[in-house]
């Protein structure tokens, strides 16, 4: 199959999505399939980028994004590129609603060839609810022209029935995790404690983009009086100084460390060194990090918020604590530290239930439901 993939940032972007696509368009050409992802530059204003390249098999082509819009897009490059090339494919993999590439690609497209759409989780927030709600008013019926819907959760897939979009049309495929890459190991944790200047403490990990909705600055205020080390590993995309400042205003700066974007090896790293996990986000469509720490051993705190009470069941595979309550998040972090024999619980379940979304397994679902379209 020669299959087209449409990304509205970089695949080179340190979000969920572009990891998908990324990940999946690797997993198709292992099985032998052409694949070509067409993205813009959305979010990386003034970061070089190759029009056109070749990754590991994959053709990727970016165009230059004109406007941000509020993160929507747009882009005469994208209008263009899509018009000249989409004849050379058997089907249109959209990924990410409320986004220029994706709307535009659903109406351009339209009875020219099969479409597959996945939201990715974007049907949110709170926050944005009114800007949402404008927006798939205007927008939502392009969702029809899709041959089929994906849905990362039960929530998703009713958030397209809502839409409009019949049940039969939808399927529910989660994100997965490459059990290969991360899983538990064993390194000298005091050697890497002292090459990040921190104490031999008990360590909290945060891995995700240092964002306001990712909830770290609530983290902060629940360990300020805890002693214990907290890590935030991620690409600032604007939220750092702040952070920053907070963390220096409590007093917190040799056992709170900004650590930045880092590279496979040093997450790696990051995984193994810390004794917990949280990610306390204001919405998550999926949260494919908690999968991750999950795998390499870590229990799980997370808020309440998005997909993620889907994928924790409280005490039984990770803690959940309601967003935004700073009390009850100190209360479930020092359950999790002090109570031995719940973290051997969680540890345990986790690593049973991550089994479940193995890559290769979830990746062949995909590949399957684009051998259904072609068929057609």
């Amino acid at each position: 199959m020669k299959v087209l993939q449409i990304s509205s940032a970089r695949v080179q972007y340190p979000g969920g999505t572009e990891k998908v696509v990324w990940e999946l368009s690797k997993f198709l050409v292992k099985q032998g399939h052409e694949v070509t992802i067409l993205q813009t530059n959305l979010y990386e204003k003034g970061v070089e980028y190759k029009r056109a390249e070749d990754v590991d098999g994959v053709k990727i082509i970016t165009c230059k994004n004109d406007g941000f819009l509020g993160g929507f897009g747009y882009s005469r490059e994208f209008k263009g590129k899509i018009k000249e090339i989409w004849e050379n494919y058997d089907l249109v993999h959209i990924h990410g609603h409320g986004r220029f590439t994706s709307n535009y690609s659903l109406k351009y497209l339209k009875n020219k060839i099969p479409i597959i759409y996945t939201a990715h989780g974007f049907f949110h927030s709170k926050k944005a609810n009114i800007a949402k709600q404008v927006h798939d008013k205007i927008f939502g019926n392009l969702l029809k022209n899709a041959m089929f819907c994906t849905a990362l959760t039960k929530i998703e897939k009713e958030k397209y029935v809502q839409m409009g979009i019949p049940e039969k049309r939808i399927k529910i495929i989660p994100n997965w995790i490459d059990l290969e890459k991360f899983k538990p190991r064993k390194i000298n944790k005091k050697k890497i404690l002292e090459k990040y200047d921190l104490e031999n403490k008990k360590t909290l990990l945060c891995v995700g983009r240092v964002h306001e909705s990712k909830g770290s600055q609530y983290v902060i205020e629940a360990i300020k009086d805890m002693d214990i080390n907290f890590l935030i590993v991620g690409r600032d995309v604007g939220f750092g100084e702040e952070l920053d400042r907070r963390i220096k205003k409590l007093g917190l700066s040799k056992r709170v460390k900004l650590l930045g974007g880092v590279d496979d090896k040093k997450l790696m790293e990051m995984y193994a060194l810390a004794d917990t996990f949280v990610l306390f986000s204001s919405w998550e469509g999926f949260g494919i990090v908690i999968l991750e720490a999950m795998a390499s051993g870590l229990p799980v705190i997370v808020s309440d918020r998005g997909a993620l009470p889907t994928l924790i069941k409280n005490k039984e595979n990770g803690l959940i604590a309601k967003f935004p309550n700073v009390g009850e998040l100190r209360k479930q972090i020092k359950l999790l530290f002090e109570d031995k024999k719940l973290f051997d619980k969680i540890k345990k379940n986790s690593l049973t239930f991550v089994k479940g979304f193995k890559y290769s397994k979830i990746a062949k679902q995909y590949e399957g439901l684009y051998g259904r379209l072609v068929k057609r």
